[in-house]
């Protein structure tokens, strides 16, 4: 019963990776793409895009969040240990990137080239703030594989 308990968690964490995780990593690695590709519409057409980055974030922290707290799936990052530290540090990166899409696009809601340029700077000002105090966090709190605040997960 053991093995088959064994056999039972190793295929659902395999498939679990595989299917939802690659797609969480795999949108945390086009994000700054498809962010440069949003600011550049947005400032050519002079428009407001959409804000659908939150939905993206939510599914996103949802599957990372599943993956941290069960034991089995948890296990992913022992066999690939470079996989936390990339998610940890790369959604953040996700969440300041969304914010400075928001920023600019509350800039271009009304159709003004002095508040256009404005919220332009706001956001890159922002972005910057927020990657420089990203830093420093981890700077201060380096990412640990396996760990979290100084505790070791229960494996």
């Amino acid at each position: 019963m053991r093995i088959l308990k064994k056999i039972f968690g190793f295929t659902f964490a395999t498939l679990y990776f595989i299917f939802p995780m690659g797609f969480v990593i795999l949108l945390l690695v086009i994000t700054p793409m498809l962010f440069m590709s949003d600011v550049s519409v947005t400032r050519t057409s002079g428009f407001a895009g959409p804000n659908d980055g939150i939905v993206l974030i939510s599914i996103a922290g949802l599957f990372i969040g599943i993956s941290l707290l069960v034991p089995v799936l948890r296990k992913v990052y022992d066999v690939f240990p470079w996989l936390y530290p990339f998610i940890k540090i790369f959604f953040v990166s996700y969440v300041i990137l969304h914010l400075g899409t928001v920023i600019l696009n509350y800039g271009y809601e009304i159709n003004n080239p002095t508040r256009h340029t404005i919220f332009y700077i706001l956001m890159i000002a922002f972005i910057i703030v927020g990657r420089l105090a990203m830093s420093f966090y981890f700077w201060k709190k380096p990412v640990n594989i396996g760990r979290e605040e100084g505790h070791y997960y229960e494996r």
